[in-house]
């Protein structure tokens, strides 16, 4: 299923219904019922200062159990933690099990029976034996017998942020009055102690995304390479989110989304950069600019079938918590891209907590992104201006005089009287028309240079898979690349790239060399490597893409063993598309 991220919903704060059995541990004045005993009271002191004592909030949810037990004197103890949605638990903190009792419970409750009545009816509930209560639905395989049962909610600033269970009463047949009067006022102390924590693992988390941010905006905005600025940025997000991955997608010129960093504790994670995501799933979300938190669980159907296929080709689990996240410069405009988040630990509250400063994150290195952009623009900008002048300068001032001294040596030509003297005159008006005709090229060249040639281009992309591949491919031009159309130019780019992401992804090879030819009438582009070759009954979604470009320019793909080992692809399509 897919959940969006989103505050607990209300819950009913009122007393135990009249008629129940159950005695209230709250007063005739709405304050907490304390026991009178003394010793009582010095326990309860004793275990709110236990409590209170660390603002690691792992550590704060385990002292809160241990210290409850303790209390009362419970065999079991443990403290479940709802899910944001109030829709059963995220985490179950234990005390009391052994490792191999744990072990043979498996997997942690859902929060359903009697153990949902707290949620339901946010109160103490205290039973001499749970295994009797009308909403019990009985121990799972593995789970020890348990008797007496003693429960308190959990509230944080007026919601329930979780239940607090404790069983089997040591030394007695059921838990006392004074021992739900002591797990209440308890429950009112740890909800204090758990809201110090979560405040401050928030503004710490604040200070990593802030730090983050500065990082990656120096990064994006002082020359670095996008692509290295992007692992860092990607890096910096997967640190702060406390995540196993964090990729990144950027939507291209030609309306492609390419992968352009991924990062991960495995290191297969740098497999898939320059991968193409082409599910539309992929493109609704970024068309939506609103972020998606997608939860999936073993045995369950997955909730995102491309995500769970990212995070399996990234070497994490296929089920997990993914956060999928528009990178957008204001509300309302086109998303630029997508943050893609994922975690493989047990289901806890981070990706929850992690939802907002997430987006906020991404939004801002959008703009950063963008204005990364303007900042190069602004610098080519600045560079054509330049060439501009100076090509002006060379029109305006220098082929003026050259014309008007070859002009003036002509005119002497003709008034010279030794021969010898004219024919030296015309040959240096003809070296003067010579010097005019390359001025002008020159001049033309300047016009139409680009800021960055394709062959340069295609060079980068290619250094750009030395990380992934672990090598740089070898890299050769075979005609006039420097010709080649602008959308041809990156459709050709869109192949090399798709290519080599897929001897990434599949080949475990070490040698790729890429040829790119220019023909009077077509361009082709050949990639062959050393690896474990091709298969007809492998997976050939980027195959596919790859011969789709080549259908629509009216061109041909195809791809074929090279010799015992490795793959031979080529690429091959008209310079003018069938339409032109």
């Amino acid at each position: 299923m897919s959940v969006r991220p989103a505050l607990p919903g209300s819950y009913r704060t009122g007393l135990r219904d009249p008629g129940t059995n159950i005695p209230s541990v709250i007063n005739d004045e709405g304050s907490l019922r304390l026991p009178q005993s003394g010793a009582a009271i010095a326990t309860l002191l004793d275990a709110v200062l236990s409590v209170g004592r660390n603002l690691d909030l792992t550590e704060v949810l385990s002292r809160i159990v241990q210290s409850a037990c303790d209390m009362v004197g419970a065999r079991y103890g443990a403290l479940g933690v709802l899910r944001p949605d109030g829709q059963g638990l995220m985490e179950f903190v234990t005390t009391g099990l052994s490792l191999a009792e744990a072990e043979a419970i498996g997997a942690q409750p859902r929060g359903i029976g009697v153990l949902d009545l707290l949620t339901n009816e946010c109160r103490s509930l205290r039973l001499p034996d749970i295994a009797s209560h009308p909403a019990s639905t009985g121990f799972p395989p593995g789970h020890p017998r348990m008797t007496s049962f003693l429960g308190a909610p959990i509230r944080i600033r007026g919601q329930v942020f979780g239940n607090l269970y404790l069983t089997d009463k040591i030394g007695g047949p059921e838990f006392t009055d004074d021992d739900e009067a002591l797990v209440a006022a308890l429950a009112v102390a740890a909800g204090m102690a758990i809201d110090n924590a979560r405040l401050f693992e928030t503004t710490r988390r604040q200070q990593q995304w802030s730090e983050a941010l500065g990082a990656t905006s120096q990064a994006l905005l002082s020359g670095l390479d996008q692509r290295q600025a992007l692992a860092q940025l990607a890096e910096r997000a997967c640190a702060a989110a406390e995540a196993g991955l964090a990729v990144i997608a950027l939507k291209g010129r030609d309306g492609s989304l390419v992968i352009e960093a991924a990062t991960g504790p495995d290191p297969q994670a740098s497999v898939v950069l320059g991968t193409t995501l082409t599910d539309p799933h992929w493109f609704t979300i970024l068309a939506s600019a609103e972020p998606l938190l997608l939860l999936s669980k073993h045995g369950e159907s997955a909730a995102d079938p491309p995500a769970g296929v990212l995070r399996a080709s990234t070497g994490l689990a296929q089920h997990g918590r993914t956060a999928v996240v528009p990178m957008t410069v204001r509300p309302g405009t086109e998303a630029i891209g997508l943050l893609i988040v994922g975690w493989d630990q047990p289901e806890t509250h981070v990706p929850y907590d992690v939802a907002e400063p997430l987006k906020q994150f991404a939004d801002q290195a959008a703009v950063t992104l963008v204005a990364g952009y303007a900042q190069r623009d602004r610098a080519r900008m600045t560079v054509l201006e330049d060439r501009e002048r100076i090509a002006r300068d060379m029109h305006d001032v220098v082929i003026q005089r050259l014309f008007a001294t070859g002009l003036g040596l002509q005119s002497a030509a003709r008034v010279a009287e030794e021969g010898y003297v004219r024919v030296r005159i015309n040959e240096a008006v003809d070296q003067l028309d010579l010097a005019v005709r390359d001025i002008r090229e020159t001049i033309f060249e300047l016009h139409h240079a680009q800021a960055t040639p394709f062959p340069q281009q295609v060079l980068e992309l290619a250094a750009g898979f030395a990380g992934p591949l672990g090598f740089t491919p070898q890299v050769e031009f075979d005609g006039q690349l420097d010709r080649v159309e602008v959308q041809l130019g990156l459709d050709v780019l869109a192949v090399v790239r798709e290519a080599l992401s897929n001897v990434a992804r599949h080949a475990r090879a070490g040698w790729v060399g890429v040829r790119l030819g220019v023909e009077t009438d077509s361009v082709w582009v050949a990639v062959e490597d050393d690896g474990a070759g091709f298969t007809e009954t492998g997976r050939r979604s980027g195959l596919a893409n790859l011969d789709r470009r080549a259908h629509l320019r009216g061109g041909a793909f195809e791809v074929r063993r090279a010799g015992q080992r490795g793959t031979r692809l080529i690429w091959r399509v008209p310079r003018l598309t069938p339409d032109t």
